[in-house]
């Protein structure tokens, strides 16, 4: 038992850190569907409540196959920077149909392992498209509100998600990271993957580094307590019953505080002459994140690139 829940911590972690290393190094295509907005929000959140009782109450073949498609289109957007888009598409489908081979074959090694990497792929996919679509820190702690009700509910007060789980062991593209299924399962939800690496790459883009590197503790610190309630008898522990709040209480810290205005040499360094005479500039952390013909579209393609607040200059040429 402790070899499995230490091995999905760390598969917890990996999935926060390519998370990380995928929004430093790539962006996802998209559609310009511009920011998120709070219709967004309640979106997401009925998505993520409802897909327990999809499980439970639909027939599983249905199911199987929408979850299939929805892994197959986010694991093809994920790659295609990384692979290019033809080899991604290739990539994907052989991740879905891997996992429905397993299935079929009666191979639940091999589902396990292939549901983990299609569960690792879909968070490193959707949480960068939420970071890239400027999802804002008041969102995300929106969104962490809603689903600690959520858990509470189901994991601490209800039987639903013993319900879920009991029902998902072993199918293909179950929402879960597991170590091991069966009557003393080792898993955590997608619901709780997203949250664990969301929040530390909000913080990071929106409040700088320290506030991203401490959302990232707070996130280890947690899987430990976790981890060591677990192995004590605790049983099915609802993890976003602590986290939501943990998010929440890290928002309402960093908000406080005010954004810091670049340095002059941050100012001269990040401009250069790469930007025209007479552009205003964004300027966050001594980097250009927005630039417009006037303050408010530089701030503006700011806010289109997930930062918000930030001081806005007019950039003048060395004299």
């Amino acid at each position: 038992m402790t070899a499995h829940v230490l091995g999905l911590n760390a598969l917890i972690a990996l999935t926060v850190a390519l998370a990380a290393l995928f929004l430093s190094r790539y962006e996802i295509p998209r559609p310009p569907v511009g920011k998120f907005v709070g219709s967004d929000i309640a979106i997401m959140i009925v998505a993520l409540v409802a897909m327990p009782f999809a499980y439970l109450h639909i027939p599983v073949g249905i199911v199987v196959t929408v979850f299939g498609i929805v892994v197959f289109t986010i694991a093809q957007l994920t790659l295609a920077p990384v692979l290019g888009g033809r080899t991604a598409a290739i990539a994907a489908l052989l991740l879905c149909g891997g996992d429905v081979a397993a299935y079929f074959a009666g191979w639940e090694p091999g589902v396990l392992v292939l549901n983990d990497v299609a569960v690792i792929v879909l968070v490193v996919g959707v949480v960068n498209l939420w970071v890239q679509t400027a999802i804002s820190p008041a969102q995300v702690a929106a969104l962490a509100a809603a689903l600690t009700c959520y858990d509470t509910l189901a994991t601490g007060l209800s039987s639903l998600t013993m319900d879920f789980v009991a029902r998902l062991d072993g199918l293909p593209f179950a929402p879960v990271l597991a170590t091991r299924y069966g009557s003393d399962p080792s898993i955590v939800g997608l619901g709780d993957c997203l949250m664990l690496a969301l929040w530390p790459l909000v913080a990071y883009k929106r409040y700088g580094r320290r506030a991203g590197w401490t959302a990232a503790g707070i996130d280890a610190a947690l899987l430990i307590v976790v981890a060591t309630a677990i192995l004590s008898g605790s049983g099915a522990v609802p993890l976003l019953t602590t986290l939501g709040p943990l998010i929440v209480v890290q928002w309402l810290f960093w908000r406080r505080l005010p954004t810091p205005a670049p340095s002059r040499p941050q100012v001269e360094q990040a401009l250069g002459d790469t930007i025209p005479e007479g552009v205003w500039v964004a300027l966050t952390d001594g980097r250009i994140v927005g630039e417009g013909p006037t303050p408010g579209r530089a701030r503006q393609a700011a806010r289109r690139s997930g930062v918000a607040e930030v001081p806005v200059i007019r950039h003048q040429p060395a004299r």
